[in-house]
Order: C-alpha cells, then sequence, then structure tokens
C-alpha cells in the first residue's frame, strides 16, 4: 500500500501519545491493536486499509479507524478534522 498523507493527523490517547500522519503508520498501529485485542472491528479496520489502491479508498479507511478510535475512546478531538467543517458545508444537501 503506498503511503498517503492523513490530513487532518489522527490524534490517539496512547502513552506515550501516538499521530498518524500516513497510512503506513496507521497500519503499524492497527496490527499493535490487533495483538492486543482480541476484537473483529481492528481486524475489519485493517482489511479496509489492506484494500485501499487509491487515496479515495485510502480515505475511506482512515474514517473506519477514526470511527473505531472513537467508538473505543481512544481518539483525542484535537486536531481532528470532522469539526473543522464549516456548518453549512456539513448540512449541505445535494
Amino acid at each position: 500500500m503506498p503511503a498517503f498523507p492523513i490530513d487532518p493527523e489522527l490524534r490517539i490517547h496512547a502513552s506515550p501519545p501516538v499521530i498518524l500522519r500516513r497510512t503506513t503508520e496507521a497500519v503499524r498501529f492497527i496490527r499493535k491493536m490487533i495483538l492486543s485485542r482480541s476484537s473483529h472491528a481492528w481486524r475489519d479496520v485493517l482489511e479496509s486499509f489492506e484494500a485501499a489502491r487509491d487515496e479515495w479508498g485510502a480515505m475511506e479507511a482512515v474514517v473506519h479507524l477514526e470511527l473505531l478510535l472513537e467508538a473505543e475512546g481512544l481518539l483525542s478531538e484535537e486536531g481532528t478534522a470532522h469539526a473543522s467543517l464549516p456548518e453549512q458545508d456539513r448540512f449541505r444537501t445535494a
């Protein structure tokens, strides 16, 4: 998998804190999480990264990772993107 940028980066509550800036860093982090947790959700996220063949697929995998991190209380809101969209853009309909 190519090393696509993660913009904005994902900040993870850990000791020491983890900041994911590229998809290759995310894959390494996910593999470590799989070793320490027996959860199918982490394997599913890893599969989404491994299936990504282009930047769009990588962005979708990052969104899946972000949702899992948030669900497990590991995502630090400091510096994450979903809060950076203006209100009107978040609720715009096609």
